[in-house]
């Protein structure tokens, strides 16, 4: 028996179709035509925008975390004192965009619209981008 068999059945992935798997994908890619249609570069950049601002922003909380542990670690083994206080003042005079001494609502959403400009500039389709940033977001 051959090491190789080009048998369509034989499970082997690279075999070609039989008509049965073809006529299948063709069904599905006709059904699936209206979304393709839809489907553009702006929102498939979008799409991939998403699952990287994803995985960035656990890369920051995790980076965070970290930094807050080692702190509160050696906090409580006498190496260092840590006026938490101070700290949470400058992060919110850091972040806070309208000065009025808290991180509200208001301030995400001027940072999402920040960042939503950086994003959008001089793509052909924002609407389709956003679509796809949306979508990237959820999944």
């Amino acid at each position: 028996m051959p090491l190789w068999s080009s048998n369509p059945n034989s499970g082997d992935p690279y075999a070609p179709l039989n008509d049965d798997e073809s006529s299948q994908f063709d069904s599905i890619l006709i059904a699936s035509k209206p979304f393709l249609k839809k489907l553009t570069f702006s929102s498939f950049v979008g799409y991939c925008s998403a699952v990287t601002a994803k995985k960035i922003g656990k890369g920051v909380a995790f980076v965070a975390g970290l930094g807050f542990i080692a702190l509160q670690g050696l906090a409580h083994s006498g190496f260092i004192d840590v006026n938490w206080k101070q700290v949470e003042k400058s992060v919110v005079a850091a972040v806070d965009t309208d000065n009025d001494g808290e991180i509200t609502e208001k301030d995400l959403k001027r940072y999402l619209e920040k960042v939503k400009a950086i994003l959008t500039n001089n793509i052909p389709d924002a609407s389709g981008f956003g679509l796809g940033f949306m979508y990237g977001l959820k999944g």
